[in-house]
């Protein structure tokens, strides 16, 4: 009967509730979802403006994890500040240890005892991940891993990295390697301003050692407008790291996730942080939080294949660059033997001309001709005149040399035979015998 006095009670209350019901369901899943989307799908995630060292975004950003390839950064960091100490060089040849070359993961395919420049190694390190590359340089630089990682923690701590400990050069999995976004965020800004021209080696899409082409895994390059760095990282005990730094004007933004799910999960993630970043700048939100609900993470996909195809391409076109220098290389020679033949031909020309046989018949030409030739006669005289000239002097020497002879002859000469010689007594007549008998007896 109570519920009588109140008409209508009975039947309308259960419509009324369902609409107040439905409300506040509403309402409770709006605020859910909102909240869920103004987090990141990764366990950690780290945003910072690099000019005004502005933190826009963390997310868990204490949260100790591995840090997988990531520690190549600091790596790298402590071989640069070597170099700039003049302590190492780029153009140092580094000859590669057997430890080197058998280190396992990613990979640059370094050999062993073969020698590569320091310039490449760093290459090989932020473009291929190269695990063998990081002990190489490891080596060059401090003698030892064990030193070289020592000089890592030692650059960790003067950077307030207080999360992180580094136990190998590389970030292959070990006990006890540690860190968070927040220092991995810190180590990049320093990084980046320490050494500005490192990016040369983390915007590389590919390099190729020993006949082997490998690929930057960055998915920001060729995806996210101005994006020019840094580093991956994956182990099984972190999943997939990421840190990228993006310039856009005068703006450069510096973001870390850490703990993805997959490669594709990480991209896209990481697309959407850093777009959420500038249009928190440009006043679109009053914080980085506030506008990442607006934004679908479906919408930040990334073309994990556009990466590679873009790596490829330039591939491509790199070998292009090559042939067409061995072309130039090629008609260069040609050119030159060309021109050396040319300069041959010009100058039997020039030879005949001078004797006459140019082909220019004008009379001008043949006029100039045989004025040169009777100057040329004139000056020195002709083979045959000068043949002619040595056989008339030859034949008049060869008559002086004649005539002296006989003049000699005339006036040494002997007396005559029958001055000098006696004369013969005429022939005995028998009485003369005889007498000349009678007076020997």
């Amino acid at each position: 009967m109570a519920h009588q006095s109140i008409p209508g009670y009975g039947k309308r209350f259960p419509g009324q509730l369902g609409i107040i019901l439905l409300v506040l369901t509403f309402v409770v899943a709006s605020v859910c979802g909102a909240h869920a989307s103004e987090r990141l799908n990764v366990v950690s995630a780290f945003l910072i403006d690099q000019n005004s060292r502005r933190v826009l975004f963390e997310q868990n950003a204490d949260a100790q994890i591995p840090p997988a390839s990531l520690t190549k950064v600091i790596s790298m960091y402590v071989a640069l500040d070597h170099i700039r100490a003049g302590k190492a060089s780029l153009a140092d040849k580094v000859k590669i240890s057997a430890r080197a070359a058998r280190t396992g993961g990613s990979r640059m395919f370094l050999t062993r005892g073969e020698t590569v420049s320091l310039d490449e190694l760093l290459m090989g390190m932020a473009v291929s991940s190269g695990n063998d590359a990081s002990v190489a340089v490891a080596e060059h630089i401090a003698g030892s891993t064990d030193r070289f990682v020592q000089l890592m923690n030692a650059k960790a701590r003067a950077l307030g990295m207080t999360e992180t400990t580094f136990r190998n050069v590389n970030g292959l999995p070990a006990a006890g390697q540690k860190t968070t976004a927040r220092d991995m965020g810190k180590l990049a800004v320093s990084y980046l301003t320490a050494h500005p021209q490192a990016l040369r080696y983390h915007s590389t899409r590919f390099i190729r050692h020993n006949k082997v082409i490998t690929t930057n895994k960055n998915p920001m390059l060729g995806n996210c407008e101005g994006a020019d760095g840094l580093k991956t990282g994956w182990v099984c005990a972190s999943g997939y790291n990421l840190i990228s730094t993006v310039k856009r004007g005068n703006t450069r933004l510096v973001a870390v996730v850490l703990g993805a799910e997959n490669s594709q999960v990480r991209g896209q993630e990481m697309n959407r942080l850093i777009d959420a970043g500038y249009r928190s700048l440009r006043g679109e939100g009053p914080s980085v939080a506030a506008v990442l609900p607006r934004l679908s993470p479906a919408d930040y996909r990334i073309d994990l294949h556009k990466t590679n195809s873009l790596a490829y391409a330039e591939v491509s076109k790199h070998k292009k660059k090559i042939a067409a220098r061995k072309g130039k290389l090629r008609a260069g020679k040609t050119g030159s033997k060309q021109h050396a033949s040319a300069q041959v031909s010009k100058s039997s020309k020039s030879s005949k001309a001078v004797k006459g046989k140019s082909p220019d018949k004008s009379a001008a030409t043949s006029k100039a001709v045989a004025t040169v030739r009777r100057e040329k006669a004139k000056a020195v005289p002709s083979n045959k005149s000068v043949r002619a000239t040595k056989v008339q002097q030859a034949r008049k020497a060869a008559v002086a040399r004649k005539t002296e002879t006989k003049t000699t002859v005339k006036r040494s000469k002997p007396a005559t035979a029958a001055s000098t010689k006696k004369t013969a007594a005429p022939p005995r007549t028998p009485v003369q015998r005889a007498e000349r008998t009678d007076k020997r007896g």
